[in-house]
């Protein structure tokens, strides 16, 4: 009786189920956010301006614009042995989800007109297996980046290594965005707060925070095709107990058209907890105060243009 049990539960363990999810009544995604359950491992926006929730239990939510929300069990695959083991990361596109996992020296690829099937495609460099932490798309496939590397993946799993401190996310241009950390020269700290073109050029550097606070990194997240703009998360800070994070959105002439700052989430195993939705706002993901374990909140921040005087004074720091 205990193996029929046991056969039974892994059954429907493989077989991937499309169902409406418990979910308060349908609203758009907001500031306010969308509760639903479970422990959040990524979020995805989707180009349809839905979003994707992969949850630490091998669920994956889907909340559509008008806030409706299905889910989708994932199924197993050869490469997965137990549902301890989960991804890191995804990226989604009009036709599929893909996931990347530290585990797996693997994409991943779930077909969502009929998730089935996880299908796995191998990725090495220099003959070497590739351990991803995160997951983007290029435009002839994805990248990848691992404690050490990021990588530009084709759709055959052939990789190239981008330049040392590339970030996930290329640029309108599918060229790497290089980031710039802070060094010590001559016994000094120095925080350069900017981020480089892969030609080793300057490409935005960020306005610099009032004193004492310092840039203790940039993280690029995307190009508004849209608006024609590149989106930034800035983190200053003068302590570990005094964290800022900023949104700005940059036009091609580095002129600040848009900030906002969001709050830092508080789950702390995502590795990226906010991304750019395809409309040019940003999604991100946070426990549910009350719920912290067993509770997240779907939240979307509007990036609205500043006012020519906003800009003036922007510009002015």
């Amino acid at each position: 009786m205990r193996k029929l049990i046991l056969s039974s539960l892994f059954a429907l363990m493989l077989t991937p189920a499309i169902m409406a999810a418990d979910a308060p009544a349908k609203k758009a995604i907001d500031e306010a956010g969308i509760c639903l359950n479970g422990n959040c491992k990524a979020v995805a926006p989707a180009p349809d301006g839905s979003a994707y929730l992969l949850m630490k239990d091998f669920r994956l939510i889907h909340v559509d614009i008008d806030g409706s929300v299905t889910e989708i069990k994932l199924p197993l695959n050869k490469e997965i042995k137990t549902m301890d083991d989960y991804f890191c990361d995804m990226v989604v596109d009009t036709k599929a989800a893909y996931f990347c996992g530290y585990n797996y020296s693997s994409v991943m690829t779930l077909d969502l007109s009929d998730p089935k099937e996880l299908k796995s495609l191998n990725v090495k460099y220099d003959n070497k297996d590739i351990k991803p932490l995160r997951i983007s798309k290029s435009f002839e496939g994805w990248t990848l980046s691992d404690d050490s590397n990021t990588y530009k993946i084709d759709k055959t799993g052939k990789a190239t290594v981008l330049p040392e401190n590339s970030q996930i996310v290329l640029d309108g241009s599918d060229n790497a965005v290089i980031s710039v950390y802070p060094f010590v020269d001559e016994g000094k700290t120095i925080y350069p707060g900017k981020v480089l073109n892969q030609d080793k050029t300057v490409k935005w550097t960020a306005p610099a925070p009032h004193h004492p606070k310092v840039i203790m990194g940039i993280e690029y997240l995307g190009y508004d095709t849209d608006k024609k703009r590149d989106v930034y998360l800035v983190n200053s800070a003068s302590g570990d107990m005094d964290v800022k994070f900023t949104i700005y959105a940059v036009d091609k002439d580095n002129k600040i058209v848009s900030k906002r700052n969001i709050p830092l989430s508080n789950i702390e195993t995502l590795m990226r907890f906010c991304k750019l939705a395809s409309d040019g706002s940003i999604l991100a993901v946070y426990a549910e105060p009350n719920d912290p374990d067993g509770k997240v909140l779907l939240k979307r921040f509007e990036l609205k243009a500043q006012t020519t005087e906003e800009q003036e004074v922007e510009s002015k720091g």
